[in-house]
């Protein structure tokens, strides 16, 4: 009997991968693959000895951009490649994406790119940024075309194939990350805090950074002057992210009245259940943003920003509000607009369930990229045909 083939995962945090894509390391278990977790470790690390998947710790220091660094994380991942007969990678992350591709190389594993947001470096037109983009891009145009490229919306299914030019040899797929558990994630079962009937409560949720828009939240609440409401903060900074908020420069917003810094939440189903409104006013280079499948799939109402990760999935009057500037005040309008239409908010929850069922539904997405890698690599694995 031929020996179960192996799939690697790689992302340059252990977080990531146990938060976002340990089901699809469950279906490939199920499906007779051996399967192996690559990333730096950290807290999360150990869920993946738990659900019996081999978790290989490899250095990737976030805000190492030096080219010994880089190397270091490059020369470890290639031994872990050959080591562990390694057959697919699944690579997370531009990062990731970068390094693994390098890695492997011509003679190493058959490669999958799952380009969950350009990232900040895309984000912005800074001086900084063009540069790194200028050398980032060349590298990118070796990498990216060495096996399928999963994206997340058309922003960066354009992006991509513009660094690949004709050099691309595999499409560019749209998935919706991994998608998520509707099951888990729905407008029933308990509150993770006690409603005020008398306040509406809006929720902004996810890592602490400028461009994903903290601040300006924290700004609009400042200037709110609309029907009595509440307004809570989950998440924390991101230390190894150039772009994140300090823990001290978070704290001050404490000061501000109606203003909840609640930090890190685990049961998120259950304070989605508890707001009225996810507010998610991202100008940062996302993919599809995760906050957003989760609140609609719990029946909530959005709002976010015009670009193209938010605006495919919330379209302005439909089933959420848009913002299409970097303004506290249109944020402000926004949100009074919210408070004060609770008909429409029920509307746009209802529209919102019925289609987070459909187009996130974890199942199906999981089942759609084990699809892409039969389609392109069709005698990889006769187990997952």
């Amino acid at each position: 009997m031929d020996q179960p083939q192996t799939i690697g995962f790689l992302a340059n945090t252990s977080w990531f991968l146990a938060n976002f894509r340990l089901e699809d390391m469950k279906v490939a278990q199920k499906l007779g693959l051996k399967v192996c977790a690559i990333a730096p470790e950290d807290e999360y690390s150990s869920r993946f000895a738990a659900e019996g998947v081999r978790f290989i710790p490899v250095y990737f220091k976030r805000r190492d951009f030096s080219p010994w660094g880089k190397w270091k994380t490059v020369r470890e991942l290639k031994n872990i490649y050959q080591k562990e007969s390694i057959d697919l990678m699944h690579h997370f992350t531009l990062e990731a994406i970068l390094a693994g591709s390098l890695a492997a190389g011509k003679k190493g594993p058959k490669v999958v790119h799952s380009v969950a947001g350009m990232g900040f470096i895309y984000s912005g037109d800074q001086l900084s940024k063009k540069l790194l983009r200028a050398i980032l891009n060349p590298i990118m145009k070796r990498c990216l075309p060495m096996g399928p490229v999963i994206v997340e919306n058309e922003g960066d299914r354009a992006e991509v194939r513009k660094i690949m030019g004709n050099r691309a040899r595999f499409p560019v797929e749209l998935l919706p990350g991994g998608g998520i558990d509707v099951m888990k994630f729905n407008p029933e079962g308990s509150c993770l805090m006690e409603r005020n009937p008398e306040k509406i409560r809006f929720l902004m949720a996810g890592r602490l950074l400028k461009d994903k828009g903290a601040g300006l939240f924290a700004e609009a609440v400042r200037q709110y002057k609309g029907p009595p409401a509440e307004f809570l903060l989950a998440g924390m900074p991101d230390e190894g992210n150039p772009d994140s908020f300090t823990q001290s420069e978070v704290e001050r917003w404490r000061i501000i009245p109606g203003f909840r810094w609640l930090g890190s939440v685990d049961d998120m189903p259950g304070l989605l259940r508890s707001v009225d409104v996810l507010v998610h006013p991202t100008f940062y280079g996302e993919g599809l943003p995760r906050i957003i499948m989760e609140a609609e799939a719990s029946g909530l109402p959005v709002i976010t920003s015009s670009i193209p990760a938010c605006a495919e999935s919330v379209k302005d009057g439909r089933n959420g509000w848009i913002l299409t500037e970097r303004d506290s005040c249109k944020l402000v309008g926004l949100m009074t607009d919210a408070a004060t239409k609770p008909e429409i908010r029920t509307r746009m929850g209802i529209l919102n369930r019925k289609y987070a069922e459909v187009e996130f539904d974890q199942k199906r997405v999981i089942q759609a990229t084990i699809n892409i890698y039969k389609n392109h690599f069709p005698n990889w694995n006769a187990s997952i045909l």
